[in-house]
């Protein structure tokens, strides 16, 4: 029974460790990592090194790989990378670098896949900027299995850590002057048209030099090379006064000339020639790691790299300002910009070596504002004549600009300073007078940063109530008197007006019985004429009758005169009856 049970035993462990060890081997088989070689260096400042990006499948193929490498940009920077002898062929993100913001990325692939410890992604020039130890580190990464589903099998990546150290002067070699016999010529004068400051550098390739000849001088040697001290070797038997020197290297170089009489060669000139005729190669800006957008004045990092000169002038524009000349007397690659608003703010930059060969660059980022100040006492209302005391808080020691506008007048600033715990008062200069008052408030620290303005409060300012009754009361009786005052106009003017018209309707009836009675007499008066015609005519025709045509003739003027003094009458007694109000004329 023992033996039975200790062989299952076996058989058992035997059988985990198998499986174990398969499970280990497919957890180890699916690991692929990242790195970077080598991980460590030794340079010095202003030297080129180079980082390779390898990958290691651990047995198994893979397709693709990506990743991001941060680095600080003060300490060194890119120069270039290459993937020429890369294991991908097929780039969804061609390697790419910033040196303002301190990263280098990366997104390739290969459609048949690569098995093996030791592939290279590409490689990358650095620069070593200071001194220091600085890291390339990657922030993110993943190297995907050629298995058809794209799974990432990443599970390390090693970043790699350089010594960085201050660049070691070799000791100028000893400079042996010549030793001229006596009486003969001294070192001469040399003048440029073109290069004529010897210690400024300069853009032109070609320079020309000229000197005057003293008497007795039989031959003139010259040279051109980049030691300070050298002596001439090429001889002008032929002495010569002027040269020009054409296609002339980029940094320093030295002309060298020397005078020969008849005791023989004199003491020898050397002119330095600085000529820098290219632009910067790069040109980068940047915010510093640390930098805090809520400080007004920022400092920018300007990191230009040039092969002949040095770097220390910039032309600096910032936003619609006018541009402005920094000159970096230390070289600390750092520019601080004045005081800012909270805000965009864009800035250009001209750098420019020492030949005064230029390169632009810009660069834009925002600044922000602190909490807006917060009213925490002040009166809703108020009583004409009376100061009120408002405060509120802020940042501690800062200036408060506060704006009070009274509706539909200009607006007044006043500016307070809060104190250690932030609370600031503010009291206006005199009392308000009646009308709606809105104040505001703005502050700006120590440092010049700006906080966002102030949610506005509200004050309304009335009369006193006792004051406020009255002018009610005077604005009623106001009211009262003039009402009392139209009715009684509008009563006398009425009485006026109906005596007025009684009088006028008195005299129109008299006047219309006048018209009447008138106008009865006179239309008798021609009926009586018309009937004396009548018997006139008939008396001188002796007995004889009146023709029809006289006789129809006389009676229709008889008949009009009737119709005309009836018409008449009725409308002097409609015009009687329409002023009396209806009544008709009694005519006697």
């Amino acid at each position: 029974m023992i033996n039975v049970s200790n062989r299952q035993l076996v058989r058992t462990v035997t059988f985990a460790t198998v499986v174990l060890f398969f499970s280990l081997w497919s957890i180890v088989a699916e690991a692929a990592t990242l790195r970077l070689t080598p991980g460590t260096g030794v340079y010095t400042t202003g030297s080129s090194f180079t980082v390779t990006v390898m990958v290691d499948s651990a047995g198994k193929p893979i397709n693709a790989a990506e990743g991001t490498i941060s680095f600080n940009p003060r300490e060194v920077s890119v120069v270039s990378v290459n993937r020429s002898n890369s294991i991908f062929s097929l780039w969804v993100t061609e390697p790419t670098f910033s040196n303002s913001a301190g990263t280098i990325t990366f997104s390739g692939g290969s459609p048949a896949g690569y098995t093996g410890s030791a592939g290279t992604v590409m490689s990358i020039t650095m620069r070593a900027a200071t001194a220091g130890t600085p890291r390339l580190s990657f922030t993110q990464g993943s190297v995907l299995a050629n298995d058809g589903k794209g799974t990432n099998v990443l599970t390390g990546m090693s970043s790699g850590s350089y010594t960085i150290g201050a660049a070691t002067t070799a000791p100028a070699p000893e400079v042996i002057e010549y030793v001229a016999p006596a009486n003969t010529p001294s070192a001469p004068v040399v003048r440029s048209s073109t290069h004529s400051d010897e210690r400024a550098w300069h853009a032109a390739k070609t320079a020309v030099l000229s000197w005057e000849l003293p008497a007795g001088i039989t031959s003139v040697r010259t040279l051109l090379d980049d030691r300070p001290a050298t002596i001439p070797t090429r001889v002008y038997e032929e002495p010569i006064r002027t040269l020009t020197l054409n296609d002339l290297p980029e940094g320093i170089s030295y002309f060298h000339i020397q005078f020969r009489n008849e005791e023989g060669w004199g003491r020898v000139a050397h002119y330095r020639l600085a000529v820098d005729s290219e632009k910067p190669s790069e040109f980068s800006i940047a915010l510093p790691p640390d930098a805090d957008l809520s400080n007004p004045q920022q400092t920018l990092l300007l990191m230009a790299t040039d092969t002949a000169s040095k770097v220390i002038r910039y032309q600096v524009k910032i936003d619609n300002e006018p541009a402005y000349e920094f000159i970096d007397k230390d070289e600390t690659g750092r520019i601080t910009l004045p005081v800012l608003s909270p805000g965009y703010h864009a800035v250009v930059i001209e750098a420019f070596d020492q030949g005064g060969n230029g390169i632009i660059g810009s660069f834009s980022f925002t600044t922000s504002a602190f909490d807006r100040p917060v009213f925490t006492d002040y009166p809703p209302e108020l009583g004409e004549g009376i100061i009120p005391v408002i405060k509120g808080t802020t940042r501690p020691r800062s200036s408060v600009l506060i704006s009070l506008t009274r509706m539909g007048a200009d607006t007044q600033e006043y500016t307070v300073t809060s104190d250690d715990g932030g609370v600031f008062t503010f009291i206006p200069e005199g009392s308000f007078s009646t009308g709606v008052y809105e104040v505001t408030a703005l502050a700006t620290d120590e440092r010049g940063a700006q906080s966002e303005t102030s949610a506005p409060i509200r004050i309304a300012v009335q009369q006193p109530g006792f004051v406020r009754i009255g002018s009610f009361l005077v604005s009623v009786l106001s009211v009262v008197v003039s009402l009392l005052a139209l009715t009684a106009l509008s009563v006398i003017g009425s009485w006026v007006l109906i005596g007025y018209l009684r009088r006028f309707r008195r005299r129109v009836t008299v006047e219309s019985k006048e018209a009447i009675v008138m106008l009865r007499r006179e239309f008798a008066t021609l009926t009586a004429t018309l009937t004396a015609h009548e018997e006139a005519l008939l008396a001188a025709r002796k007995g004889a009758k009146l023709t029809k045509a006289e006789a129809d003739m006389i009676a229709s003027l008889k008949t009009a005169l009737t119709d005309a003094e009836r018409r008449v009458e009725k409308e002097v007694a409609d015009v009687d009856r329409v002023v009396r109000g209806g009544s008709d004329i009694t005519l006697k």
